[in-house]
């Protein structure tokens, strides 16, 4: 290919991935603000609202928030406006640069790579999900494989023993601060992240020239102080691991031709690119074996496997594009549209279509309650602050209402009976002493001991999810708190009651 040619193939190639950039914008932002925040959505969005109004993502408990890094971002879109769509915003962003580190991957392997995974990771139905979530799940996928992707850049440029510096000698130096700074933000978002730093620490020592080998001295540090509170977070039982791993795969039923196809993928790839495909997958494995040990499940803990999932998919394609010509065009146009909601609304695998819903189907770990569907009226008596509030989770009633003047202790994932419960530091005088109050709002705690002896009227949110996780003398007790009460509003997800 020519000087010419190679000129032009580039410019094509950035007008379809500016194209495909455009509709995977409006594939995630289209009716953004729509449905309502589930809890941890709710939770992110009141840390960056903390920020707006102190500066720091401490809660009116006085716990201070995690991942820093994504709520301050997340905040600056508040500053335009409290709302939903707003706090989605900033998972658009960091969803759309996913896909240019996609396309930029994807270049590393063939001359068309890079706009085919582009175009698969624009629609691919858990990208747009979690592209449209005010949660931090994308910025981690992200960062995790920009520093990977970077780590490997940089070992491209490195020197060799004795050669002057040079300008390739200092794009590795760019490329490895890089990396090791979204290494940090990873590490900063999960503690999963983790995983990545000692293939960080390999790859300085053994592929990086000496004057950088230093470097390897601060992803050391990290993992030296944490990794065992992140071993502390596995479950040691073989059987429970292997339970949660058929958990996950069962939400993969729609989609077994893209796992077949991505295994001949990875294979292609690695005749291609042996230690890239090395540095992507190794990493993903070992972190998704993590996952499944964990003592709790959640569709969203997985995520970040989406990224090798889809890429050496599309690697797939590409390869055959370039081997058989463009007769794998009609191909590629069937995978993308046959699996997609223009033919399967209900079980497809990418978007084409764009939804005004941000939940993958089926997806039960990720619960909501939809204060948008509770009347006006009945909004404004929860609103009245002369009106006594008491709810279950807090961060969503909170978001949409207001904080609420009590909560019912309950525990968020089934373990224990109580984690919502935090002790907060109040100073009388000179003293210090302990108030229990709910972690996220601030608000006082309902000791289960007295749960009858508070004073009526009031009105209680229940909303499915913490009813569902309260054990059985906490129900009883719930059970006594709302004898006699009217239910005000009745949905599958949320109940709210007046007790008079």
């Amino acid at each position: 290919m020519n000087y010419m040619n190679k000129f032009k193939f580039l410019n094509i190639q950035l007008i379809l991935l500016f194209a495909i950039l455009i509709f995977a914008f409006v594939l995630r932002v289209y009716d953004l603000g729509y449905s309502p925040l589930w809890i941890d959505e709710a939770t992110s969005s009141m840390a960056s609202k903390m920020i707006i109004e102190k500066g720091v993502p401490i809660f009116d408990s006085g716990l201070v928030y995690r991942d820093y890094i994504f709520h301050y971002v997340q905040a600056f879109f508040l500053l335009f406006g409290i709302n939903d769509f707003n706090a989605r915003l900033v998972s658009v962003l960091f969803g759309m640069l996913t896909i240019v580190l996609a396309y930029l991957i994807g270049k590393e392997y063939s001359k068309t790579g890079g706009i085919v995974a582009a175009l698969f990771f624009s629609v691919f139905y858990l990208e747009v999900f979690f592209s449209r979530q005010a949660r931090f799940y994308q910025l981690f996928q992200l960062m995790f494989f920009l520093s990977i992707y970077l780590l490997y850049k940089s070992g491209e440029y490195s020197r060799k023993s004795g050669e002057k510096i040079s300008k390739n000698s200092k794009k590795e130096i760019i490329y490895l601060i890089g990396s090791l700074v979204a290494f940090f933000i990873a590490l900063d978002t999960q503690i999963a992240a983790l995983v990545l730093a000692p293939f960080i620490i390999l790859h300085i020592l053994y592929y990086n020239t000496k004057y950088n080998k230093l470097l390897a001295i601060l992803p050391a540090i990290s993992l030296f102080q944490k990794f065992m509170p992140a071993v502390g977070l596995s479950s040691v039982s073989t059987d429970s691991t292997m339970n949660y791993s058929e958990s996950y795969y069962a939400f993969t039923n729609n989609m077994h031709y893209l796992l077949i196809l991505f295994i001949p993928g990875l294979f292609w790839s690695f005749f291609k690119k042996k230690k890239l495909t090395l540095l992507i997958i190794i990493p993903s494995i070992v972190m998704l074996i993590g996952i499944f040990s964990l003592q709790t499940f959640a569709l969203r803990y997985a995520y970040f496997f989406v990224f090798p999932l889809v890429l050496y998919f599309s690697l797939f394609f590409s390869f055959l594009y370039e081997k058989y010509g463009k007769i794998m065009l009609i191909t590629l146009f069937c995978v993308l549209i046959i699996p997609s909601n223009l033919i399967f609304p209900y079980t497809y695998v990418n978007i084409i279509k764009p939804i005004n819903y941000n939940h993958a189907y089926n997806d039960y770990s990720s619960p909501e309650a939809n204060y948008k569907s509770v009347p006006e009226n009945i909004i404004a008596k929860l609103k009245d602050r002369d009106n006594v509030l008491i709810s279950l989770f807090s961060s969503d009633l909170e978001w949409y209402v207001r904080k609420p003047d009590y909560v019912i202790p309950f525990t968020m994932d089934g373990r224990g009976s109580d984690q919502i419960s935090w002790n907060k530091t109040i100073e009388i005088g000179n003293m210090k002493v302990f108030e229990v109050v709910d972690r996220y709002s601030g608000a006082r705690m309902i000791d289960y001991e007295i749960i009858n002896t508070i004073k009526r009227p009031y009105y209680v949110t229940a909303d499915s999810f913490s009813v569902s996780k309260l054990k059985l003398e906490q129900k009883e007790s719930f059970d006594k708190l709302i004898n006699g009460c009217e239910v005000v509003y009745s949905a599958s997800d949320l109940k709210v009651y007046g007790c008079s």
